[in-house]
């Protein structure tokens, strides 16, 4: 079970979601070190220091789930906020 599960609406159809995840994945590989990968047309997984995980895109929706170190699991309330700031400025509805 993740430590963060977030889902957002968009309208941006499928492709328009994978880019707006790859937009979001590159800006977290240039800020944070943050690596990641495509696993299928839909999922993008992604691992950094303290936090692994996968985003789902589907035509509508995309889906974040990640998983925390012992080191990071307090600061979660914290984490969820800032994936959230990530998902409202990029994800349009």
């Amino acid at each position: 079970m993740a430590d963060i599960d977030l889902i957002r609406s968009h309208s941006t159809g499928l492709d328009g979601g994978r880019e707006t995840v790859e937009a979001v994945a590159q800006k977290l590989e240039n800020k944070l070190g943050v690596q990641y990968e495509w696993d299928d047309d839909n999922t993008l997984a992604f691992e950094g220091q303290g936090a692994e995980g996968q985003i789902d895109v589907q035509p509508d929706t995309i889906r974040i789930r990640i998983h925390l170190s012992a080191f990071l699991r307090p600061m979660t309330d914290q984490l969820e906020k800032k994936a959230e700031t990530y998902l409202d400025e990029y994800i349009e509805d």
